[in-house]
């Protein structure tokens, strides 16, 4: 198992981790994802591209084509739900997250960092020895996967201002195939800490 030490460096590492990962603790980073994208995402999205098409049609009617007009709703809406996201990161998604001062994983090899990885997606056992380490890096990895939630569907808003379809249809399957991996690694990352809550407790 790795951090066992058979890799013939000090155990000192793990015990370094140790310290990096005490008090790192996820407070309902899924809770906070799940508000964002049922209430305020919604609201926003449509507010912005009402604002937006609403204002092109008022400053240039007549000039321009709807299509046009959509457009330029469309764009203020993805930059509005970029900054929207930025900003419920910091105000709400930020203060559901104890992210410790360091990454937890910091000491560690490349071998320690593959095993938690596998640990965390499902992949291998749990480390019940290291499991404060491998549980504080499913946390501090989940914040980062739970911010590009945040962000991710404003690029998806910003292919449908380009005429060229083919970009449209080849950057549109790559988002979304990268949003869909987001999300099923932030229902990994937050099933692991689910199911070794208890594991913890049983360990301190």
């Amino acid at each position: 198992m790795a951090g066992t030490g058979t890799s013939g460096e000090p155990p000192s590492r793990w015990v370094t981790a140790e310290r990096w990962a005490a008090g790192v603790k996820d407070n309902g980073m899924g809770e906070a994802v799940r508000i964002y994208y049922t209430r305020y995402f919604p609201a926003l999205a449509l507010l912005l591209l009402a604002l937006g098409t609403g204002g092109s049609y008022l400053l240039w009617r007549g000039q321009v084509s709807w299509l046009e007009h959509l457009r330029i709703g469309v764009l203020l809406m993805a930059t509005g739900c970029m900054i929207g996201g930025l900003v419920y990161n910091a105000k709400r998604l930020k203060p559901r997250v104890d992210l410790g001062t360091a990454d937890a994983m910091i000491a560690l090899n490349r071998a320690d960092h593959a095993s938690v990885r596998r640990q965390i997606t499902g992949k291998e056992p749990a480390d019940l020895e290291h499991l404060t380490v491998v549980r504080a890096a499913a946390v501090q990895v989940r914040k980062q996967t739970a911010t590009n939630l945040l962000i991710t569907p404003s690029f998806l808003s910003l292919l449908s201002t380009t005429d060229q379809w083919w970009f449209m249809a080849i950057g549109g399957t790559l988002l979304l195939t990268t949003l869909f991996l987001t999300v099923r690694e932030f229902r990994r990352q937050g099933r692991f800490l689910q199911e070794t809550e208890n594991l913890a407790e049983q360990n301190p």
